[in-house]
């Protein structure tokens, strides 16, 4: 009796850790700030532009940039640097609607061009749909001086689409801006009913990496709970 208690606050505690640290804070920022699952697609030179139309609500948001690394998972919890061989276009655009403060991501996509590893061609890495919703669920910002921006997405096509989750709602992304008002940028400020950008004149990173599902971690753990309860049930059972 004393160790399935045991095992059902383990089972517990785990499955609350594993929420929390996948649905992020109650605030802006949706991911850990250092994402540990791999693969990731890193790319640099990631220019920032927002424009918002105040007749309409909407802003159309763009970094774009260059692929610069991928890394895989070595299974030892590390990581394996492929490298890219060809650098070329790191692309990702979302359109948000500021409605009363309260914005949301209508939609997105995110297109990841370059070769990997021995490759002398350019491919198509990775083609995505950003994952629509409410910022602190589809998308965060805000942290790092309001340089940093965070979307969650879904793999639709590329060469590399089976490491990201296939179609599972698997993906995020982290962009920090590097915003640079001595370079003449114009700042984010927090809010979506404004214009702003990099102006071109400092540059970004951005990571793709996979987001483990926190509702099939939850379901395992669960389901182990289970299992003791029934071992032990079945054991009582026997013994009488």
């Amino acid at each position: 009796m004393k160790t399935l208690k045991i095992l059902t606050a383990i089972g517990a505690l785990l499955v609350l850790a594993i929420s929390q640290s996948m649905a992020g804070p109650a605030t802006d920022i949706i991911f850990p700030s250092n994402p540990v699952p791999l693969p990731d697609l890193t790319g640099s030179f990631m220019d920032v532009t927002y424009s918002y139309n105040a007749g309409t609500g909407t802003g159309a948001f763009l970094a774009s940039g260059w692929t610069t690394d991928y890394n895989i998972s070595d299974g030892n919890g590390g990581a394996t640097d492929v490298g890219v061989s060809i650098p070329d276009s790191y692309i990702l655009s979302a359109t948000i609607n500021y409605n009363a403060g309260n914005p949301i991501l209508t939609g997105g996509t995110l297109t990841i061009n370059g070769a990997v590893g021995d490759g002398d061609t350019s491919v198509t890495l990775l083609t995505a749909n950003l994952v629509t919703g409410a910022a602190g669920t589809a998308f965060g910002y805000g942290d790092g001086n309001n340089n940093l921006f965070q979307f969650r997405f879904n793999a639709t096509g590329g060469s590399l689409e089976s490491a990201f989750g296939g179609s599972v709602a698997a993906g995020g992304i982290i962009l920090d801006a590097w915003f640079d008002a001595s370079s003449g940028d114009h700042l984010f400020t927090g809010l979506w009913n404004s214009s702003f950008d990099s102006n071109g004149s400092s540059v970004g990173d951005i990571d793709c990496f996979t987001v483990p599902e926190p509702t099939t971690a939850g379901c395992f753990l669960l389901g182990l709970g289970a299992l003791a309860c029934g071992r032990h049930s079945s054991k009582n059972r026997c013994s009488r």
